[in-house]
């Protein structure tokens, strides 16, 4: 029976909310596995980078040389260069004095929340650059901009008929035409896909293991090597800037250890204190950074799946 009179909860008009101070941030920030894992070149000192590249092809046939004849020259090829532009990526923090003043669930200074949340997303920005950048000279008032590996590889390169399914075979074929193209030490070792192409490869019902010493034990349920049958294994690495649209997701194989980032002098990821103009603490994240291949031809880029498992 409902009581009637006196104080409920029902009628009580000064109580205050039930407030967790728990926050669970979820965001796709974290999963930066090439920022991760690349290294560093030595700094870039301009904003155009370049560095020197060599192949020599293998012999295809040979003209015999005469007893006794004298020697005849060939001209002999050399290092070329390829280069990269610069870019500079940012990530700004501003937070108002009233802001900082108000109390919050959490209890955390909002300064220190947005500067560690705007480092994560630098980081983030930085690793969709790293697959998806478009170079750019830049000019008054232009920002400009790196290639990314997407747009880098270009003698493993190939565009398969729209709405192709992923197969064992089609792997097998990458893994090969890296081995074409380079020494057998250089063979791609690491497969960057979209989740759906990663799933398909977990049902390949040959050579396939899970990474058993993953650094992050929370790896090994996703991360997988394939044995491949041109005899060398890669690493299967789901991510989640792979181009995944239906008709169109791409599979990058990449030597990892031929990718490196270069940093322009002194410009390597910081916080930089901005001056006040206002009633606000002021400043961000930045780098000037760029993407450095020094064998392009030892990865591959495969485009044209099908998203659909």
């Amino acid at each position: 029976m409902p009581v009637v009179g006196g104080l409920g909860t029902d009628n009580q008009g000064d109580d205050r909310e039930s407030l967790l101070s728990i926050l669970r941030d979820v965001s796709p920030n974290t999963d930066n596995y090439l920022t991760s894992n690349l290294g560093t070149a030595p700094s870039a000192t301009n904003v155009l980078h370049s560095w020197p590249v060599y192949n020599t092809a293998r012999p295809t046939s040979l003209t015999f040389t005469v007893e006794g004849a004298d020697a005849t020259f060939a001209a002999l090829d050399t290092p070329t260069l390829t280069s990269n532009y610069t870019g500079v990526i940012a990530e700004p923090v501003l937070v108002t004095s009233s802001a900082k003043a108000v109390k919050i669930a959490t209890g955390e200074d909002p300064m220190v929340f947005q500067k560690t949340q705007a480092l994560k997303r630098l980081k983030a920005k930085m690793e969709w650059a790293t697959i998806n950048g478009v170079a750019a000279a830049g000019s008054c008032g232009v920002a400009r901009g790196f290639n990314g590996i997407a747009l880098m590889i270009s003698t493993g390169l190939t565009t398969r008929d729209t709405n192709t399914s992923f197969t064992e075979n089609e792997l097998n074929d990458i893994m090969q035409d890296s081995w074409n193209q380079v020494g057998s030490e250089y063979i791609a070792d690491v497969l960057l896909c979209p989740m759906v192409i990663s799933r398909r490869i977990s049902g390949f019902t040959s050579n396939l293991t899970r990474m058993q010493d993953a650094k992050d034990k929370r790896l090994e349920a996703q991360v997988r090597v394939y044995g491949s049958q041109v005899g060398k294994d890669i690493m299967i690495i789901p991510h989640k800037d792979v181009r995944t649209a239906n008709t169109s997701a791409t599979v990058i194989a990449i030597r990892e250890d031929t990718w490196k980032y270069s940093f322009l002098v002194g410009q390597e990821p910081k916080f930089e204190e901005i001056a006040a103009t206002g009633l606000a603490d002021k400043g961000q994240y930045y780098t000037e950074m760029t993407l450095v291949g020094f064998a392009q031809r030892a990865s591959c880029l495969r485009r044209g799946y099908s998203n659909i498992l």
